[in-house]
């Protein structure tokens, strides 16, 4: 092999790296090594680490069909779009088949998709790669693009650069469907400012990806500076086809030829916002509402028993005080109706039991509450009455144990109390009870025991708090289980020891009257 490099031979250097789809996926990996590094040894001041083999290997499984989507999330300074970019070129100067010959290229800002294009084309064109390769922009009939936004190769490749902002249907080559979309920065903090904007691209990005053509592949190298946006709901969709690269892990930096752990220490004290740009962790940033290292503390614990969606960590004790907290959904497949069941009688309080369900309706929802309290002695309920009211509705027909509120009326003509059944969630209540919730967490006097109520908390912000339901993006973050949680941590001060299992105690009406 050095023998040939040193040789130069053109047609020898050539056969050297060219493939074509009688070539494993291990030797064109090799052959894309070999040939970036020869080609273009500027872009490779450091050996390289680990992740980038499975960069490589997600890129190549891409652009072979042999997966549809790659979202790839690096800290600042990865090399994600550098490698990218070295693939590209790579593939139409080497792939005798030329497999895909439509690349999309989609920013925010069409200028940095415009440098993209114009670097994957420079490096074709000019120096070492524009001699072993002359044939890539020889002069043809066919009229041709050779543009900072877009260029096309005399093998039939064309590489466009759009915005994500714009309207992704119709953009057709030769009555061709573009082969693959590469989104690149496609998410700002100016765009996460905007609910309607952030909807605007995700939309624009699904006429992208629909847009392909058979077998056709998406790719997106991204930093992950929000649970809020368009980055978090790829990752949450793809979890599968997803890899997230911090730049550190365990205290020990994960590029250790690039960065030392003295230079990472340097960056965080320099860094505006170190959490999401660097460790790929945005809930961990300023504006975490529960304290992380309580959080972590936290033992998941595997459910003693599962009925349908209804997980139960510890069994019922009789003589013990519980208090069941729930929030009800549409259940159309968006957010999810929850319940949280409290054991308020052990030290630390600890969560019993907990329920999630998307398609149940809430009506339907009425009937599976009273049979989960049922199981753990017809504890206090209370349920957040929002919109579907019906769930409240259908309780107060089959079961008595209902937190309610009274409200004084001095109005002639009106009874003189008005009683109003549920837990109703407005902003004062909802700082209350997050509140209170959030205080137990920190100091150690609730257990939370399900894995993916704990994830709800590890997650939430204090933007969240703040978050209101026209906000559209609510549907790509739900903590319904936290909420249900909260709730039910609430009925703390209502919940009332039981004589026996089989009583159906009625709280007193006047413990039921208000928060103490």
């Amino acid at each position: 092999m050095d023998e040939i490099l040193n040789k130069g031979d053109r047609k020898e250097i050539r056969a050297l790296f060219s493939f074509d789809s009688g070539d494993s996926n291990e030797e064109v990996i090799v052959k894309f090594c070999l040939w970036s590094r020869w080609f273009f040894p500027n872009f490779f001041k450091f050996p390289s680490a680990n992740f980038h083999k499975d960069i490589d290997n997600y890129n190549l499984a891409i652009y072979r069909g042999q997966q549809s989507i790659f979202v790839n999330v690096g800290f600042r300074g990865c090399a994600k779009t550098s490698r990218t970019k070295l693939f590209r070129a790579f593939v139409i100067a080497n792939d005798r088949d030329h497999i895909k010959k439509y690349l999309k290229i989609a920013a925010k800002d069409l200028g940095n998709a415009k440098q993209i294009v114009t670097d994957i084309y420079n490096m074709l064109a000019t120096g070492r790669v524009r001699y072993y390769y002359p044939e890539i922009f020889r002069k043809t009939e066919e009229k041709r693009q050779e543009t900072m936004g877009v260029f096309d190769t005399a093998s039939g490749v064309k590489v466009l650069a759009v915005t994500v902002g714009m309207d992704q249907r119709g953009q057709l080559q030769d009555e061709s469907r573009p082969d693959e979309v590469w989104f690149e920065d496609v998410e700002t903090r100016n765009t996460l400012r905007s609910a309607a904007v952030t909807e605007t691209i995700w939309n624009n990005m699904q006429e992208a990806i629909t847009g392909l053509s058979k077998g056709g592949g998406t790719i997106c190298t991204c930093n992950y500076i929000s649970e809020r946006g368009n980055i978090h709901k790829l990752i949450t969709k793809y979890s599968k086809n997803t890899i997230i690269v911090p730049i550190k892990k365990d205290g020990k930096p994960t590029w250790p030829d690039a960065y030392t752990i003295e230079e990472i220490n340097k960056i965080e004290e320099n860094a505006e916002d170190f959490s999401g740009e660097y460790m790929c962790e945005p809930s961990a940033g300023a504006d975490v509402f529960f304290d992380r290292s309580s959080i972590d503390k936290q033992m998941k614990k595997t459910p003693v028993r599962t009925i349908a969606d209804f997980k139960i960590f510890h069994p019922y004790v009789h003589d013990h005080r519980y208090g069941l907290g729930a929030d009800v959904a549409g259940g159309v497949g968006l957010d999810s109706s929850t319940t949280v069941i409290i054991d308020f009688s052990t030290m630390p309080s600890r969560v019993v039991a907990t329920f999630a369900n998307n398609l149940i309706k809430p009506d339907t929802f009425g009937d599976e509450i009273k049979n989960q309290a049922d199981r753990f002695g017809a504890p206090i309920v209370a349920v957040e009455n929002n919109k579907f009211d019906m769930c409240i509705g259908r309780l107060k027909q089959i079961y008595d144990n209902l937190y309610f509120t009274e409200v004084k009326e001095t109005r002639v003509g009106l009874p003189p109390k008005t009683r109003t059944y549920g837990w109703n969630t407005n902003f004062d209540s909802k700082n209350k009870m997050l509140s209170f919730l959030k205080r137990a967490v920190e100091d150690g006097h609730l257990e939370l025991s399900d894995e993916n109520l704990i994830a709800e908390l590890r997650s939430y912000t204090r933007d969240d708090l703040m978050d209101k339901d026209e906000d559209v993006r609510l549907t790509t973050r739900h903590f319904d289980l936290l909420i249900a949680c909260s709730i039910a941590y609430m009925m703390r001060n209502f919940a009332e020891y039981k004589k026996d299992t089989t009583a159906n105690y009625v709280q007193p009406e006047y413990q039921r009257s208000g928060l103490e």
